[in-house]
């Protein structure tokens, strides 16, 4: 039987691999034999040197996702990708009725969120269609299933992990008949330096598990989205938050 979760031999690039969920994906991918290519702002020099013990082959790139051009250039250079997986993201806290600088953080917020991964969608898509096959994994929030765990949550990220759920079922009609696949998770209240830094009252009390998830419980299923397992699965958004919340 063939083992649909080997990914020996398949190029699969990371972005925000230098974040929690973006290096747990990796990590996970790298246990399947994947050669991996991570990228991020800086370039995730200290992942790649921790995952060459594994079979596949990984590089680490700098790259700026919301640079079109760049992103362009960067994904030519790359070579053919079998799989790309996006972990990159970004929450500004600020005052989203009365603060000055609302119009910064929404800006900042739909650049990183929402422009980065379409950047890089538009220039990997078309090249996995040629081939006929390719799969495509995004990190979404469940804040755009049912607006964050708590009321202190920011808009601006609502709407931006909200376009971005909207994109995963609008690509995935584009290529579906070209053999690609597009996917994505939602995950709920993990134990990251993002959520710390949110600062949002989190009762755990109030979570069904009674604590965070761990960025390997996103990771892993990121990792998944990446293989031939996946095959007839497309524009779904799988839920990742302990039972807090049942879309």
């Amino acid at each position: 039987m063939i083992n649909l979760l080997d990914l020996m031999g398949q190029r699969v690039l990371v972005s925000g691999a230098s974040g929690a969920l973006g290096g747990a994906a990796a990590r996970a991918l790298a246990t399947m034999n994947a050669d991996l290519v991570l990228t991020d702002l800086k370039a995730p020099e200290g992942l790649a040197s921790e995952l060459t013990s594994a079979r596949g082959k990984v590089e680490a790139v700098a790259l700026d996702n919301t640079d079109r051009e760049s992103v362009d250039e960067k994904v030519a250079s790359f070579g053919a990708l079998d799989a790309f997986c996006d972990a990159s993201g970004v929450y500004v806290k600020g005052d989203w009725v009365s603060g000055d600088d609302w119009e910064d953080n929404l800006e900042r917020t739909l650049d990183i969120n929402v422009r980065g991964p379409l950047n890089l969608v538009r220039a990997i898509m078309p090249a996995m269609a040629r081939r006929g096959r390719g799969r495509i994994a995004l990190t979404t929030s469940m804040a755009a299933r049912n607006s964050g765990t708590t009321l202190s949550v920011e808009p601006a990220y609502v709407a931006s992990k909200g376009a971005l759920q909207a994109l995963v079922r609008f690509f995935a009609r584009q290529c579906a008949a070209d053999g690609v696949v597009i996917n994505a998770v939602a995950p709920g209240p993990i134990a990251t330096p993002m959520t710390i830094s949110s600062k949002q009252p989190f009762d755990l009390d109030k979570l069904p598990t009674r604590r965070f998830g761990k960025p390997e419980e996103v990771g892993w299923p990121l990792a998944f989205l990446c293989t031939p397992g996946c095959g007839y699965m497309t524009g779904v958004v799988i839920d990742i938050n302990g039972g807090l919340h049942f879309s």
